[in-house]
C-alpha cells in the first residue's frame, strides 16, 4: 500500500425529582483476555469482468459472499490523494483482502443490508448525491443508478431522518430536546428552552429512554472542535415524555453517554465512569478504572450489539494508550492491546466493532489521542483483532483508506450488518 498522510474532514450534526444516588464498591477481580501475537501479511488481489451498461460483474471470492453475518469488514482504497474509486475487503478471520475497482471516485458508502453495499457518487456530504452504485456482495453485481431512480430508500451521509424520533433543537438560545411522533410527524418538547439549562448532547436507547446531557447556567459552545462538558445529566422516558432521573455533577460530565442496553448507561465524571441503572433508580461509580489508568483521560466506547455486560473503553496519556474492557457483574478488567507489540509505545485514537463484537478494527499512532482531545498525529494505522481467537492482522495506514477520522467510531461503519 502506498504511504501518504491525508486528512479527509466531514463534519457530522452534533442528549422533576431526583432519587438518592447509591454507590456501591468495585469488584476486584480479574479477568484475563486471552490474545495471540501473529500477524501475517495479507495478500491483495483483484479482479476487473465485463461491462453491460450501468452493470458490472466482479468475481467476488466466497468469503466474500457467505462470511459470517458482521464478520465483514469493507473499506475504501485510493492511490492517492483523491477520493477513491476502489473498495478493499477484509476478512476478519485470516486478514486475506480483496480490492474491486469501481472506476468513478465515491464519497460515501454505507450497508444497506446484509448483502448490498451503497456508494455514493458525484458531490459531497452537503448535498444529495448525482447517483449511486449498489454492490451486492452475493452476486458481484454492481448496479449503478441515478439516484433518484434507486427503487429503495437511500440515507444521506449522517443518518436516516425517518428514524429520527428524538432530535437536538439548535434554534433556541439554550438548545432543547424535541420528539418527532413517528405516526403523523408532529414535534413536541421534551425539555424547556428557557429553564436557564442548555442541553448540551442527547443518547436514545432504541425508543424507550433519551439521555440528556445538560448544563445548568451560562454555557457557550466552544468555536473549535473540541470535547464538551456539562454539569447535569437527565433521563427521559420517551413513552411518558417524562424526567425518570436527574443527577448533578460537581465534576465535568463528558457529553458523550453510551447506553449497554436499553435500561443502562455509562456516562464519564472526569474520568470516572459512572453506571446509572435506570429501572432500578441506582447510580454505580466505577473508581477501579481510573485507579487502573491514573492520569490518564478515559473516554468511553459504543457498546457491542450482542455484549451487554462489559463498560468499554480507551485510555490515553503522553505515552500509552489502549482499548479495554470491564466486566459489570464480575469488576474483570483486560485491554486486549496489552497484548501485542505493535501497540507498544502508541496510542489507540479510534476504533469500530464488528455488528456481532466478534472483531475490533482500531486506529493507533505513536503521537497524538483520540480526536477531537487533540489532532497531532504522526502517521495513523489500522490493526483488527479478532477477540475470540486472539489473532490480530496489520491492514495499512489508515491515510490510505477514506475514512473520517475525526468521528468515534470510524465512520461510516465499515462492517457488515449482523441482521
Amino acid at each position: 500500500m502506498k504511504r501518504k498522510i491525508v486528512l479527509f474532514v466531514f463534519f457530522l450534526i452534533l442528549s422533576a425529582c431526583a432519587p438518592t444516588a447509591t454507590q456501591t464498591a468495585d469488584v476486584q477481580t480479574t479477568e484475563e483476555i486471552s490474545i495471540l501475537t501473529e500477524t501475517p501479511e495479507p495478500q491483495i488481489s483483484e479482479v476487473v469482468t465485463g461491462f453491460q451498461e450501468n452493470t458490472k460483474y466482479f468475481e467476488l471470492p466466497e468469503w466474500v459472499k457467505i462470511s459470517p453475518y458482521g464478520g465483514l469488514l469493507v473499506l475504501p482504497y485510493r492511490d492517492d490523494i483523491d477520493r477513491p474509486t476502489r473498495a478493499i475487503f477484509v476478512n476478519p478471520e485470516n486478514g486475506e483482502t480483496f480490492i474491486i475497482n469501481l472506476e468513478k471516485e465515491f464519497y460515501y458508502y454505507y450497508w444497506r443490508d446484509n448483502d448490498h453495499i451503497i456508494f455514493f457518487h458525484g458531490l459531497s456530504c452537503n448535498e444529495t448525491p448525482e447517483f449511486i452504485s449498489e454492490l451486492n456482495v452475493y452476486t458481484g453485481v454492481l448496479q449503478k443508478y441515478l439516484a433518484k431512480d434507486h427503487p429503495e430508500f437511500i440515507l444521506n451521509c449522517y443518518f436516516d431522518p425517518d428514524d429520527e424520533i428524538v432530535r437536538l433543537n439548535r434554534e433556541y438560545s439554550e438548545l432543547a430536546v424535541e420528539f418527532v411522533d413517528p405516526s403523523n410527524g408532529n414535534v413536541s418538547l421534551l425539555t424547556d428552552p428557557n429553564d436557564g439549562i442548555t442541553d448540551i448532547s442527547i443518547e436514545q436507547s432504541y425508543n424507550a429512554y433519551v439521555a440528556v446531557v445538560q448544563f445548568k447556567g451560562d454555557f457557550e459552545f466552544s468555536e473549535h472542535w473540541q470535547p464538551e462538558y456539562g454539569n447535569q445529566i437527565s433521563i427521559i422516558d420517551i413513552r411518558t415524555k417524562r424526567i425518570v432521573l436527574q443527577y448533578y455533577e460537581e465534576q465535568g460530565i463528558l457529553s458523550e453517554v453510551s447506553f449497554i442496553d436499553y435500561s443502562n448507561l455509562v456516562y464519564m465524571r472526569e474520568n470516572t465512569p459512572c453506571l446509572i441503572m435506570i429501572l432500578s433508580l441506582v447510580k454505580n461509580c466505577i473508581h477501579k478504572i481510573p485507579n487502573q489508568f491514573p492520569n490518564s483521560t478515559i473516554i468511553l466506547s459504543k457498546n457491542s450489539e450482542l455484549d451487554f455486560e462489559r463498560i468499554r473503553f480507551l485510555y490515553f496519556s503522553e505515552e500509552q494508550g489502549g482499548y479495554c474492557f470491564y466486566h459489570i457483574l464480575s469488576g474483570g478488567l483486560g485491554c486486549p492491546t496489552d497484548s501485542f507489540e505493535v501497540f507498544e509505545n502508541q496510542i489507540v485514537t479510534n476504533y469500530s466493532f464488528s455488528s456481532g463484537g466478534h472483531y475490533l478494527l482500531l486506529e493507533y499512532d505513536s503521537k497524538g489521542c483520540p480526536r477531537p482531545w487533540c489532532d497531532n498525529f504522526d502517521n495513523p494505522k489500522l490493526a483488527l483483532i479478532d477477540l475470540h481467537d486472539g489473532e490480530l492482522f496489520e491492514i495499512g495506514f489508515a491515510n490510505d483508506f477514506f475514512i473520517n477520522p475525526f468521528l468515534m467510531p470510524l465512520q461510516p461503519n465499515p462492517w457488515r450488518p449482523w441482521l
